[in-house]
């Protein structure tokens, strides 16, 4: 894969340096990501006035056309600039400094440099997580949501909007994606997994049309392979915000729950327990959190992670990694949905 085609004079403007005292840049592919690439660059500096930023991380947009083209559609490089110019100011979430950006509306084009976080190591979602990790995962996702909370204005911002006016489109694509989905994964997930899909696509435009009793800002793909960790008794880098939205914040919680602790008997076991850390985060936070509904938003979105996946292997470039962590994304919370009573609870609120 070819290097990034970056501006040394806007590599020193964004870092702060001197004009023509960033002499070379050696930039390696880093990450997994199917729908931008990233890319760590190693800074070669000549004589300079103050300590130099050895290496920064850059992101592009996928050399895959497929990707590219759905990126552009749903607006996913346009949310994550976004995210890092206007609404991490207003959140106590961790995620890597940004030293500029910019983004071109006609193509998508984009170059988003960030903060290098190495030693921190990306999570493995094949491998899955520790009790620790999720733990600390969760209390992420509590600092990035609590600033949020009825927040009429974002919801009505063009890249929200456009979210809301887009529902018949992924109601479409859904219909159209999980006859493919279940066949490719035919043999791999669980027949009973795949059974509950079928309910999930049968009802999954009311699912869809539902609001929830509490929306903020999500992440919308908070899962392993988008966190860094470096120490298990420091915070995750939380990376990747392309596919932010307005929405109910239990989706998060349970999509990283449930595809993240990969022994079904150690999810039940730590759950309720990684839950209410979320809720008494929030409530730290100043937040007044109805417990019992929530947990009820939890049980019901323990779906969307089958949901996700769906959408993710059918809308990026199809790889041999990719598959299999597909698989995985849908057959864990898959698991999980199951346990809670998803579906099933998903058709009584639709009856009541």
């Amino acid at each position: 894969m070819s290097a990034p085609k970056v501006s040394n004079d806007w590599l020193e403007q964004a870092l702060g340096a001197n004009k023509n005292s960033l002499k070379a840049v050696d930039w390696h592919k880093v990450g997994t990501g199917q729908v931008a690439a990233s890319y760590r660059g190693c800074l070669d500096w000549s004589p300079f006035n103050s300590e130099p930023i050895e290496s920064v991380v850059i992101k592009c947009p996928s050399e895959d056309p497929t990707s590219r083209a759905t990126s552009l559609e749903f607006g996913l490089y346009e949310k994550e600039i976004f995210w890092y110019q206007q609404l991490r100011q207003r959140s106590l979430i961790n995620c890597p400094h940004c030293y500029g950006s910019w983004f071109k509306a006609d193509d998508g084009d984009f170059q988003l440099l960030l903060q290098d976080c190495s030693p921190a190591e990306q999570g493995d979602q094949l491998q899955g997580a520790s009790v620790e990790q999720v733990l600390s995962g969760v209390k992420e996702l509590a600092y990035l949501h609590a600033p949020f909370v009825g927040d009429e204005a974002l919801a009505q911002h063009h890249l929200f909007a456009k979210d809301h006016a887009m529902k018949d489109m992924r109601i479409a694509l859904y219909a159209e994606f999980w006859p493919e989905f279940k066949r490719r994964y035919q043999g791999r997930i669980d027949e009973d997994i795949l059974s509950m899909g079928d309910v999930v696509a049968r009802y999954y435009a009311e699912l869809e049309q539902r609001q929830p009793a509490l929306s903020t800002l999500v992440h919308g793909d908070f899962r392993l392979d988008n966190l860094l960790f470096s120490d298990q008794a420091e915070r995750p880098f939380v990376l990747d915000w392309q596919t932010l939205g307005i929405g109910c914040p239990m989706k998060d919680v349970a999509y990283f729950i449930g595809t993240s602790l990969a022994d079904p008997a150690e999810r039940r076991a730590h759950e309720l327990n990684i839950v209410n850390l979320y809720f008494d985060t929030l409530e730290s936070k100043g937040l007044s959190v109805e417990r019992a509904e929530l947990l009820a938003e939890y049980r019901l979105q323990a779906i969307s992670g089958l949901i996700m996946a769906v959408f993710s292997s059918m809308l990026v470039e199809r790889t041999e990694r990719g598959d299999e962590m597909f698989a995985v994304m849908a057959e864990r919370p898959g698991r999980q949905a199951l346990e809670l009573g998803s579906v099933e609870l998903l058709t009584s609120l639709l009856r009541g």
